[in-house]
């Protein structure tokens, strides 16, 4: 992988689990939780992320070969799932939903909290369609040892920021309020529907070898 390419990789992960939004999702859910709760729900979720992504990284491309499905075939495919995600986050449609979700968890007892833990704090909280997808199309073009192990080294990053954003939920959310939450979600809608579009003409390209001349 070039430097480039890992930049790249590295920022639209970044943009798509979006620390900020998931650290305002995992503060709403965990308030009614004691401390010491609420920082083993971080540990959990934190690594719920972890394996999630590790196993996107690892058996995705042998699933892909399963199903017969090739990799322009899945860069046109993620291409309109990651539009469709970025759109939806700069038209803030996320926050109703994540608002709604947030109504739903006040209702569950405190028992419950593994569970909020990993459905829906890591997934499909932080871990959604569009970055699986992006793991998964990562992992299947660059197939090399040294290429898969950059990609984990950048999902367990990814995963290592998450949990210091679980874990500094509430001073975040308080800070920025639905104002600023809405901002940060808005711009890095912008980045995820730029990516969109580029990897969405890569699979087209390539599905479609005629066009691209």
């Amino acid at each position: 992988m070039k430097a480039q390419a890992i930049v790249l990789f590295a920022t639209t992960l970044i943009a798509i689990v979006n620390p900020i939004s998931s650290s305002v999702l995992f503060a709403s859910m965990s308030a009614k939780f004691s401390v010491e709760v609420q920082r083993r729900m971080a540990n959990q979720s934190a690594f719920a992320v972890l394996v999630i992504m590790f196993v996107c990284v690892w058996s995705g491309r042998f699933l892909l070969q399963i199903l017969g499905i090739s990799v322009p075939m899945l860069q046109a495919a993620g291409g309109l799932i990651l539009l469709l995600h970025g759109i939806s986050m700069v038209t803030v449609a996320d926050a109703k939903l994540t608002a709604a979700e947030q109504e739903s968890a006040a209702e569950e007892p405190e028992e419950h909290w593994k569970a909020l833990a990993v459905v829906p704090i890591a997934i499909p909280g932080t871990v959604g369609a569009g970055t699986i997808t992006t793991v998964v199309i990562q992992a299947t073009t660059y197939r090399s040892p040294g290429d898969l192990a950059i990609i984990t080294a950048i999902c367990s990053a990814t995963a290592l920021l998450m949990w210091l954003a679980f874990r500094s939920s509430g001073p975040i959310a308080r800070r920025l309020g639905p104002i600023g939450m809405n901002i940060v979600t808005r711009v890095m809608g912008i980045l995820v529907t730029a990516t969109a579009f580029g990897l969405l003409g890569r699979g087209i390209g390539g599905l479609l070898p005629g066009l691209a001349k």
